[in-house]
């Protein structure tokens, strides 16, 4: 009987070797892509997260020079009326003035967290959900235990601080990749986190408040407000308006939305003042034109028109205005017309009024 040598064992062994070896790199392969996946994950979370801080700076300043704003932050009015209305303006919710001229937080309530602070989740394509309550309502801007979303719905939360000089703030703003409450919570999984602050300084409505009661001639809008009127009317807290004949309406609308920083283009005649103006906050009306005036009452702040300022109440009526008057051309004001000098009010317009803008080269990243 012949015996036939089995050959090949060699070969075998050499293929186990070899497909050992592919096993290992395609094992290797996959955990790089696995790692990979994770790098790309957490730097999509880190950039969303950064982008919805970035996004909350935007919106914070925005709101910081509107008008009143109901408890989830939209524009509100409170009609002539109903002052028992809660509707107020962002900076007074969330905001004291000291009498030192600085701008600080609003104590939080005890035990607060983010929620006590102005919140926002984006809940779709440029769509926003926020909060502006007093001591922030969290029902309707975070997660409950019945209700997941696939998508990750981008949260900010907003913070103020004394940023040292008068008349400054520094504005601190958190995003989250997702609408949890607590960032730093990774119990539900991982989430980005990116919190910024940006320095924050008030342009006055007055920068040069005046030494007397009325002001005339050339010039004095510059002498006063301290800027040029083009420049004075782009500030983002002014309302702008144009009125047909009768101011009186469309004064009174923009009043009753919180905007007491109001520019009339062209002419303007006033033949009564709204409520709303004869109340104890001061008004900066500037009129680019001639003002003339039959409104009886009185109101405070700073009156200006370029063109001049006539004013002539009804017989019988007497009208006043305190705080002060400024024309680059003449007043021409009735016997029953009382101009009156009040530096209180002044100061409250100095210091108080005006627009909110960013500080060059003042955001600093906080984490």
């Amino acid at each position: 009987m012949t015996r036939h040598l089995q050959r090949g064992l060699g070969t075998l062994a050499m293929c186990a070797v070899l497909l050992g070896v592919l096993a290992l790199g395609a094992a290797w392969a996959a955990r790089q892509l696995t790692t990979a996946e994770r790098v790309a994950a957490n730097d999509q979370r880190a950039a969303t997260a950064f982008e919805t801080a970035e996004a909350g700076m935007a919106w914070a300043i925005a709101m910081l020079n509107g008008g009143h704003v109901d408890d989830h932050c939209r524009p509100a009015s409170n009609p002539a009326g109903a002052a028992a209305l809660p509707a107020t303006d962002f900076r007074s919710r969330f905001l004291q003035h000291g009498a030192d001229g600085h701008y600080r937080a609003k104590p939080a309530p005890a035990a607060a967290d983010d929620a006590a602070f102005p919140t926002c989740v984006n809940t779709g394509p440029l769509r926003w959900t926020c909060e502006c309550g007093a001591g922030g309502d969290s029902a309707s801007v975070a997660p409950t235990a019945d209700v997941r979303h696939p998508d990750p719905q981008p949260r900010f939360s907003v913070r103020f601080a004394d940023a040292g000089p008068a008349g400054q703030l520094k504005l601190i703003v958190r995003g989250c990749s997702d609408r949890r409450i607590d960032c730093d919570d990774l119990s539900e999984g991982p989430a980005g986190v990116a919190e910024a602050a940006r320095h924050l300084a008030l342009l006055s409505a007055l920068r040069l408040p005046p030494p007397q009661a009325a002001i005339e001639g050339p010039g004095s809008f510059l002498r006063v407000f301290g800027y040029p009127p083009m420049r004075y009317r782009s500030q983002p807290a002014i309302a702008r308006l144009r009125c047909d004949g009768d101011c009186s309406t469309p004064l009174a609308q923009a009043l009753a939305r919180g905007r007491r920083l109001i520019w009339i283009d062209g002419d303007a005649r006033l033949s009564q003042w709204p409520p709303a103006a004869l109340d104890d906050a001061p008004l900066v009306l500037v009129v680019d034109g001639r003002l003339d005036l039959s409104a009886p009452g009185s109101a405070q702040g700073v009156l200006y028109a370029r063109e001049g300022i006539g004013w002539h109440p009804p017989a019988g009526q007497a009208a006043s205005w305190r705080g002060a008057v400024v024309t680059d051309g003449v007043i021409d004001q009735g016997e029953a017309v009382a101009l009156v000098h009040d530096a209180a009010v002044l100061y409250r317009v100095h210091r108080q009024m005006g627009s909110f803008l960013p500080v060059p080269g003042g955001w600093t990243p906080t984490r």
